[in-house]
């Protein structure tokens, strides 16, 4: 039976729980929104400390199952890397050195990380970190498929790993739509999770995906046009717009991520780089920090200098260039102004191009924001 969310609060927080609450080996199926879109429901949800994590992973192309299995635990390799020195969550390794002592100090975390969690591999988990050392994703040697793929997981969602994967309109009618579907039911079986697969368009009528699609959820984005605010809040508040549809994002992404620059975002490592190395700035700002605003909700910002309650966020064409984002990052730096704080919006491609530029600004604005501090002391 399908069940229909639409875009206000209640019913986006609903389907949140059920995606984040899908049983390991499950598929869940949810039309008319994109990975974009059903990232961007997520991106204002404060989750839960130990929630399981969501990993954003759009498909490559694959001509069997076996392809797409393979892609899949090739992607969560590289994203093991990305994330090295810091596995299981807060555990962190020994990131540099290629001598013996490193190594040797390598696999003594190891040692330590994997007797207290049930389901992970000691022997894996050295050998993975011994690579991942080396500089190289953590794919193990002699390791069977569904092993590997569940042992990847495990490292990137310690507390539950939901995969969330799209359905590109091209692939409804392919002749390896049989095949993608053998694919993703092997990668549930065998993920320490559940599966989310994404239809921006649902197939057509006696599809092989009809196999996975029982008990189909659709978002409704454009039910009301526009959420209203949570209740209890003033009546003439500007109303939440719905996330809507957006662009499909390039490269994975990967949520909860608080208190540390995101690893897979070149952009935030390499601003957290610049400010680490600033003896005025690096005192002050914390990456990936959820905001309380006046209006009760808690966005999570890229920068936050508590203090001066200054926000800087990075902003990058892929996930804020649709009219839907434009509209979601006005509210929200709406809610933030109106709570006390001074927001910059920074493109990635200024910190790209011109990393001190950016720099500047935000060394700018932190100035006049003390000046602020003192005059309303």
């Amino acid at each position: 039976m399908e069940e229909s969310f639409a875009s206000d609060r209640s019913s986006v927080l609903a389907l949140s729980d059920l995606i984040l609450e899908a049983p390991r080996g499950g598929l869940l199926c949810v039309d008319g929104v994109d990975l974009a879109g059903l990232r961007a429901l997520f991106e204002d949800i404060e989750l839960p400390p130990h929630a399981s994590r969501l990993l954003f992973l759009p498909l490559a192309s694959a001509d069997s199952s076996e392809a797409l299995a393979e892609n899949l635990i090739a992607a969560l390799a590289d994203i093991a890397l990305k994330l090295w020195p810091v596995w299981y969550r807060d555990v962190s390794f020994p990131g540099r050195g290629v001598d013996t002592l490193a190594r040797l100090a390598v696999i003594a975390v190891a040692r330590r990380v994997t007797a207290g969690m049930p389901g992970v591999l000691p022997a894996w988990v050295e050998a993975a970190a011994l690579l991942a050392l080396d500089g190289r994703p953590p794919r193990v040697p002699q390791t069977p498929a569904g092993t590997q793929l569940d042992q990847l997981a495990r490292l990137i969602g310690p507390d539950g790993l939901v995969l969330a994967v799209d359905i590109p309109r091209g692939a409804l009618s392919s002749p390896r739509a049989e095949a993608l579907v053998h694919g993703l039911e092997w990668v549930a079986r065998h993920l320490r999770g559940a599966m989310v697969v994404v239809f921006p368009e649902p197939p057509g009528e006696e599809s092989p995906f009809d196999r996975i699609r029982h008990g189909v959820r659709r978002f409704a984005a454009d039910v009301g046009g526009t959420a209203p605010t949570d209740p209890g809040a003033d009546a003439h508040a500007v109303q939440r717009p719905s996330p809507g549809p957006g662009p499909e994002p390039e490269e994975p992404w990967l949520l909860p991520w608080r208190g540390r620059p995101h690893p897979l975002s070149a952009v935030e490592q390499r601003l957290a780089r610049l400010i680490e190395a600033d003896e005025e700035l690096a005192p002050l700002f914390g990456f990936n920090i959820p905001v309380e605003t006046v209006r009760g909700s808690r966005p999570r910002v890229d920068l936050l200098w508590a203090e001066g309650r200054l926000v800087v966020e990075l902003d990058g064409y892929a996930d804020h260039g649709t009219r839907a984002a434009f509209l979601r990052d006005r509210h929200r730096d709406f809610e933030l102004q109106l709570s006390g704080y001074a927001v910059l919006r920074l493109p990635n491609d200024e910190i790209a191009q011109d990393c001190w530029l950016a720099l500047e600004k935000i060394r700018d604005l932190v100035r006049q924001r003390r000046q602020v501090l003192l005059r309303e002391r």
